[in-house]
């Protein structure tokens, strides 16, 4: 199942001063904590073992991460089994509202909500709210 994907903004991109992988930032700030989360799978952690590492260790972002191996997509075969379970509950519904929200942003359009720059500081701001949303999905799953 593909839960993003970033070709669909950077075909929006129209008149737009945006590089394609700007299409990609939202999704790998969110890769970025299931990497620093352990929620990948088995064979991601296999394929990618190196890139794992720098992106725990801030050598690389997620979005670098998302391109370089992912493709530019969210995938389920990318999560673990867990993973998968917290995404389909979150990502689907909720991260994008909560991406805008930090970020100040609106989703009326891709190359607003691409605007943003993929730093660290970023995902700094944005963590917080994916911890706290990890801890809800958790609380209702019991």
């Amino acid at each position: 199942m593909k839960y993003d994907d970033a070709e669909f903004y950077f075909l929006n991109f129209e008149n737009s001063e945006l590089p394609n992988e700007a299409g990609a930032t939202h999704i790998g700030m969110f890769m970025a904590w299931l990497v620093i989360h352990n929620l990948i799978s088995e064979d991601i952690r296999e394929e990618a073992a190196e890139e794992i590492e720098k992106v725990k260790s801030r050598e690389i972002t997620g979005r670098d991460f998302v391109v370089d191996i992912c493709d530019c997509k969210l995938l389920d075969q990318e999560l673990s089994e867990e993973g998968n379970e917290f995404a389909a509950w979150y990502y689907e519904t909720q991260y994008m509202e909560d991406y805008c929200q930090v970020f100040e942003i609106t989703q009326d359009t891709c190359v607003g909500l691409c605007s943003i720059e993929d730093q660290w500081e970023n995902f700094d701001k944005l963590a917080p709210v994916l911890d706290r949303r990890l801890d809800e999905w958790k609380k209702s799953r019991n």
